[in-house]
């Protein structure tokens, strides 16, 4: 199974594709695991007195010696990187190695971060950060180059990871990562765009007048300029949210609205 999978990893290897599945998921760098195929569950051992930070929500089980606790700095940053104004830290208070297990807040695929290999810095889509095991923490900066903060689709404030150790990401569907070579210009949908390090990112024209208005991707595709390196998701979560189909909600009166797609007939009856 692991060279079956190996195997599927490198077939775009000679296109500059890696798909991340085909990896290896154990830590290199600190005690974790990525467990399952998709959904992944990140098993995350931690020594005695050890900490790790992560976004509210994500546990799902946990050894009885770990104490959870809320980390308030630097909210400013995080938020405007679209993360919560808190986060959580988990540490080990006992005398003997315990654990703790994590999940994503939402269906998707996590992807670790080796942040030492990428220089202590990775550009992000907003939002894109779980958690991490180190010093890695999610930040902002902001773009002051008016084409790019209005048409590469992330805006004039985009979140970054800036320390050592790995961090955890949240990516949709089939996960690659793409290793731009000197000069090479990768053109990409930014819903797809998950995060970069080193590429400069800008942006051009998705084609003719009739391209623009028919093509389905809008009037500019989201760019980057190697050498560096792309992570690219296949099922954005903006676009598998649009695709789930109707949700129902309760207004204040005590009734029902829809939202999201066309009500369904049964919704109708009396």
């Amino acid at each position: 199974m692991a060279a079956k999978a190996a195997k599927k990893g490198a077939k775009g290897s000679s296109l500059g594709f890696t798909r991340i599945s085909g990896e290896n998921n154990v830590g290199t760098q600190g005690n974790w695991d990525l467990i399952g195929d998709s959904m992944h569950i990140l098993n995350v051992g931690l020594a005695p007195g050890e900490t790790m930070a992560t976004e509210p929500g994500s546990m799902m089980f946990m050894g009885s010696s770990i104490d959870a606790h809320v980390d308030c700095s630097d909210c400013l940053s995080r938020c405007l990187g679209g993360e919560a104004c808190a986060m959580l830290n988990y540490t080990n208070r006992g005398a003997a190695p315990s654990y703790v297990a994590l999940t994503s807040a939402k269906p998707a695929d996590i992807v670790a971060l080796d942040m030492d290999r990428y220089g202590g810095k990775i550009s992000a889509r907003s939002g894109a950060y779980m958690s991490s095991v180190g010093d890695a923490v999610p930040g902002c900066e902001v773009d002051c180059n008016p084409l790019t903060c209005c048409f590469a689709g992330f805006g004039c404030v985009r979140q970054t990871i800036t320390g050592s150790g790995t961090a955890f990401v949240e990516a949709s569907g089939t996960v690659e990562r793409k290793e731009l070579a000197p000069g090479e210009l990768f053109i990409i949908d930014s819903n797809s765009l998950v995060a970069w390090h080193g590429a400069t990112l800008g942006v051009r024209t998705a084609g003719s007048c009739l391209a623009c208005c028919c093509n389905g991707e809008g009037c500019c595709n989201t760019t980057l300029l190697g050498p560096g390196t792309a992570w690219v998701q296949s099922m954005p979560w903006e676009q598998y949210r649009r695709q789930m189909g109707v949700v129902i909600e309760k207004d204040k009166k005590g009734g029902t609205v829809s939202v999201g797609g066309p009500a369904a007939p049964e919704m109708h009856r009396e």
